[in-house]
């Protein structure tokens, strides 16, 4: 088994060519993902390996994405051009603010507007920050350099400060900061300031990492597909390259050394291939390849309206996880049984303020009226960790040298934001008059904090019925088992709520003691390690046992391999990304309920995550058809 990624071109070896489902790339250390098909033969010299995070295949042109410090220039300047490099200064901010406000108006009407909108403003406000404007004044004055090394040396200084904060979320503004002081450098020096939506032809974008407003920034007619050397499957970035629909690899060490713009590329969102100026037999079997997911894909379109239903008639409700309301249409588009998880984070990110309780509402009903044939499951507020909010900073506190432990989630609501939980839940109350809403509640780790929870919510509905505002009295309160105190005391949280929604990507990082965003340790993210399928199965157990339903949410439900053993521990419903529901429907039907009852029990009686992940693939080879190199 090999590593995420060959990072010496010339020195890889020659890939295996099994036709039995062999793991490679990811998979080897358990990540959940498509890579259990061998792709097209490529030669040694020309493949770079990583993480499959969305699928589909690009072919096409790279565009490499430098995000470093651009080289500028440093000199010193005579008092009598002191005026001069002060007004160049000027006149870079004020195109680069032109610039940000162009972009805002022309994404105006887009899928993404409010959120790219929020992103956009919070840019336009560093730049109108003083501190951005003096401090490389001072730079040019005191120090007689020109504009571009003060902007240089200003952001030098402020790196340094942050570099030195404990405060996560301060640490995180720093990108933010960083990429406007790219920007006015970028202008000082004439440079053309790459948006990802004006280039001249479609091409495949290789960077060193995208931030989410990156990705939220990239035209889909534009951009075929993308590879960076950083992130894993379950980072932000992966999750909304899935959502867009983009082919994407991440995790692939080398890419940005060793492509160039202007190379001949292929991306494989299924093998995790990254593919620099392959030969024209290559080039035509990655075509055919192509062609073939594409017939495979809208194949899979076509049967949206028929039900998940295995060969020997088991119902498996598929649902779809969306980050923004209009997602919804989406998922109405593949067939889903309703909305499984729907975040609710974006709300509050990239914006100054909080949304009212109206804005809430509103955009709780949007999704509601999209989503007529199946419940939508709003998970209340999660920030915190690695979801930072800046409306929130006001009243935040540091998150503690590990933030994934810290104040977030339910724990920032019933500790220090009772009044911001308060508004989402009337607003998720007011519009369970009009649309099938039920509440999710995060990071749940033992029945006092899901009591008090519950506390606030009968408070916010005894409120609402003094105000005579209308709202679904029996509207139905779930709980996220993503910490292992909640799967070891889910039967004690049972009789509490009407539905468990299992959330892995948590619940691996916190039951394996591994940093789901951290690539180092990514090997030891093992879906299919015993402790991870035992916590599942005593949740499992404890649904069933008081009569709730249980759903699972993670990335895990969207491998088909995990899919099929999660049906066969007995999951109600998996709840997916619209682009991979089509997919994990049709391995459902492909597949006896008797046997994957049989695998699972099989499985559970493993004690190795890579004995496990090898009998997944070789079941999946056993029992789907010819198209199983797409699932």
């Amino acid at each position: 088994m090999t590593g995420p990624s060959d990072t010496s071109r010339p020195a890889s070896p020659p890939e295996p060519k099994s036709s039995s489902g062999v793991l490679n790339g990811a998979q080897a250390h358990g990540e959940p993902g498509n890579s259990s098909l061998p792709g097209p033969d490529l030669s040694p010299e020309s493949t770079l390996r990583g993480i499959p995070v969305s699928p589909g295949i690009a072919i096409g042109t790279a565009h490499l994405i430098a995000r470093g410090m651009p080289d500028s220039p440093e000199y010193c300047v005579t008092p009598d051009h002191l005026d001069g490099e002060r007004q160049r200064f000027f006149d870079a901010v004020t195109l680069s603010c032109q610039q940000i406000q162009e972009i805002r108006d022309r994404l105006k009407g887009g899928k993404h507007n409010q959120e790219m909108l929020y992103i956009l403003e919070a840019h336009l406000l560093i730049l109108e920050d003083n501190q951005m404007r003096q401090g490389p004044l001072a730079h040019i004055n005191n120090q007689r350099c020109n504009a571009e090394w003060a902007v240089k040396r200003y952001l030098g200084d402020i790196m340094a400060v942050f570099d030195r904060m404990e405060d996560s979320y301060l640490r995180e503004k720093k990108r933010d900061i960083e990429e406007v002081g790219k920007r006015i450098l970028n202008n000082l020096m004439g440079n053309r300031f790459e948006t990802f939506s004006d280039f001249p032809e479609p091409v495949i974008l290789v960077a060193q990492e995208f931030t989410p407003s990156d990705t939220l920034l990239m035209d889909q007619d534009k951009v075929l597909g993308f590879v960076t050397e950083v992130g894993g499957r379950t980072s932000h970035t992966a999750i909304l390259a899935k959502s867009l629909g983009i082919p994407a690899i991440v995790g692939v060490k080398g890419a940005t050394s060793q492509a160039r713009t202007g190379d001949r590329l292929v991306v494989d969102g299924l093998s995790g291939k990254m593919a620099i100026n392959p030969g024209l037999g290559a080039i035509d079997r990655f075509e055919t390849r192509r062609n073939s997911f594409r017939s495979y894909r809208k194949q899979m379109i076509q049967e949206s309206s028929e039900p998940a239903l295995t060969k020997d008639g088991h119902r498996v409700r598929l649902k779809a996880n969306i980050e923004f309301s209009h997602d919804a249409k989406k998922a109405t588009l593949v067939g889903a049984d309703g909305i499984g998880l729907y975040r609710t984070e974006h709300l509050y990110m990239n914006r100054t303020t909080l949304p009212s309780e109206e804005e809430l509402y509103q955009a709780f009903l949007e999704a509601g009226k999209v989503m007529t044939g199946g419940p939508i499951t709003i998970r209340t507020i999660d920030v915190g960790g690695e979801k930072q909010a800046d409306a929130f900073r006001l009243n935040r506190d540091s998150s503690g040298i590990n933030p994934a432990l810290g104040l977030q989630a339910i724990r920032l609501c019933l500790r220090q934001e009772k009044a911001v939980f308060n508004t989402q839940l009337r607003a998720l109350l007011r519009a369970s008059a009009k649309a099938d809403i039920r509440i999710l509640l995060p990071m749940i780790t033992g029945l006092e904090e899901l009591e008090e929870a519950l506390e606030l919510l009968a408070e916010a509905k005894e409120a609402l019925v003094r105000e005579d505002i209308p709202f679904d009295p029996g509207i139905q309160v779930g709980i996220m088992v993503e910490v292992p105190s909640a799967a070891l005391c889910a039967d004690q949280l049972a009789p509490r709520v009407d539905f468990f929604n299992i959330g892995t990507n948590d619940l691996i990082q916190f039951a394996l003691a591994v940093d789901r965003m951290n690539e180092s340790v990514a090997y030891l993210y093992a879906p299919s390690h015993p402790a991870v399928l035992r916590l599942i199965d005593m949740t499992v157990r404890a649904a069933r046992s008081h009569g709730i339903s249980v759903s699972l949410c993670g990335e895990m439900a969207g491998d088909p391999r995990f899919a099929v053993l999660l049906v066969g521990m007995g999951l109600d419903e998996l709840s997916i990304t619209p682009n991979c529901l089509p997919m994990i429907r049709k391995t459902i039907r492909e597949v006896e309920h008797k046997k994957v009852v049989e695998l699972a029990r099989s499985v559970m009686e493993r004690n190795s995550h890579e004995s496990i992940t090898a009998q997944l693939g070789e079941f999946l080879n056993d029992n789907l058809g010819s198209d199983h190199i797409f699932h």
